[in-house]
């Protein structure tokens, strides 16, 4: 059978300002078994993003629902799904002209796959991600979240089709979880983004791997879906404070290999980091002031100087807030005008000193080459996720 669980949840920063959870997901099973899902991340910026991601899945599942070919095919399938996001963004535009809104209040991202048990396609814009797992115990990343070269970008639906990217996996799929950013930068974390192994392996694999997740029946995958919910509720969670959604589609008729020991090796995090100042900064480890370690915050509250090239000149940043709206007096936003344009919404992010802190923290209390639980490798390296969002202000 192909089982699935799935959820979304509200984000710490959004529960504590009374906020909404601006991410909405789905699955549906198929009269002819497949299974189709969608993930979808409002943007923080948007006033109604919340009704963006809701309309968005919704409308790809029943879309896909009514359309869907009787026979596998791939490029049939691949057009289905554009068709759906058209359609789609469709939707949201006639919600904003009833309303009288503006579209951009309500963007979103949107991440969709069809599945039959051992090919997939989908369809992808946004800076989430689906990752999969093949039969012989390979997980890898079956899209390409669009940051931008500096990791720091997203693009919502409203981008268009230059934007959208649909494709298929190359080789048979026992498993698959779809992710919006808040999770997925966790399980692809950007210290990762250059290495030849991409994907926090340790983080992922309690979510889908069979021979960890014990998972055989409807009753299996219900009781899964409350143990995630209340994973990523508990502590070993609380550092991301986005929205968190997870979608796990499992075939439980095909047990995945295990890999060799090394496979599962937890990343040398504390080696990353050094190499990563390294490449920012230069390997004069002489003067702190000279050579800053990281992005030097002076203040976090709404408005802050950040140096974020390193020139020991300050950058004027606005801080986004986690419900996107902005404070009377500031700065236009110049995300508003780049997507009317379908250029990339830029969202620039920076790690303070105390995030990388906690990463070499937790680096030292594993040693080198351990793996872990997913309680015990989450504890920490979940404060990743406590991501300060600047925009870059006029400082002229």
């Amino acid at each position: 059978m192909i089982g699935w669980y799935g959820t979304s949840l509200i984000g710490r920063s959004h529960l504590s300002e009374g906020g909404v959870c601006q991410d909405y997901s789905g699955v549906k099973t198929l009269q002819n078994g497949w299974v189709v899902a969608a993930v979808a991340d409002g943007l923080g910026s948007a006033k109604y993003s919340d009704i963006g991601s809701k309309l968005a899945v919704e409308e790809v599942l029943r879309f896909v629902d009514v359309n869907v070919p009787e026979v596998w095919h791939d490029e049939s399938l691949i057009s289905l799904l554009r068709t759906a996001f058209h359609v789609a963004l469709k939707k949201i535009k006639d919600q904003a002209s009833k309303e009288g809104h503006l579209l951009r209040y309500y963007d979103t991202t949107l991440t969709c796959v069809v599945y039959n048990g051992v090919n997939a396609v989908f369809g992808h814009v946004g800076d989430g991600g689906i990752i999969v797992l093949n039969p012989f115990g390979d997980f890898t990343a079956l899209t390409v979240a669009q940051k931008g070269e500096e990791y720091n970008q997203t693009v919502p639906l409203r981008g268009g089709p230059d934007n959208w990217v649909f494709g298929l996996s190359n080789e048979s799929i026992v498993a698959l979880l779809l992710l919006t950013d808040g999770i997925y930068d966790v399980a692809c974390p950007w210290l990762l983004a250059q290495q030849k192994q991409k994907m926090y392996v340790n983080y992922v694999r309690p979510f889908m791997d069979r021979n960890i997740l014990k998972v055989k029946s409807s009753a299996d995958f219900e009781k899964v879906q409350k143990d995630v919910e209340e994973f990523f509720q508990g502590k070993h969670a609380k550092q991301i404070t986005d929205d968190k959604t997870i979608v796990g589609i499992i075939n439980t008729d095909v047990m995945p290999e295990v890999k060799p020991d090394k496979y599962y090796l937890e990343p040398n995090w504390k080696k990353l980091v050094t190499e990563h100042r390294e490449k920012l900064y230069g390997s004069n480890k002489s003067s702190s002031s000279s050579s800053p370690s990281s992005s030097t915050v002076t203040n976090t509250a709404d408005v802050m100087s950040v140096d974020l090239d390193g020139d020991d000149d300050t950058d004027v940043v606005e801080v986004v807030s986690e419900d996107g709206e902005e404070k009377e007096g500031e700065t236009e936003p110049v995300i508003d005008e780049a997507i009317e344009n379908n250029d990339d919404c830029v969202q620039l992010e920076t790690n303070t000193d105390d995030v990388v802190k906690l990463l070499e923290d937790t680096s030292e209390e594993k040693s080198e080459g351990s793996s872990g639980s997913v309680g015990s490798i989450n504890k920490k390296l979940n404060s990743l996720l406590s991501k300060i969002r600047v925009k870059k202000a006029d400082a002229n």
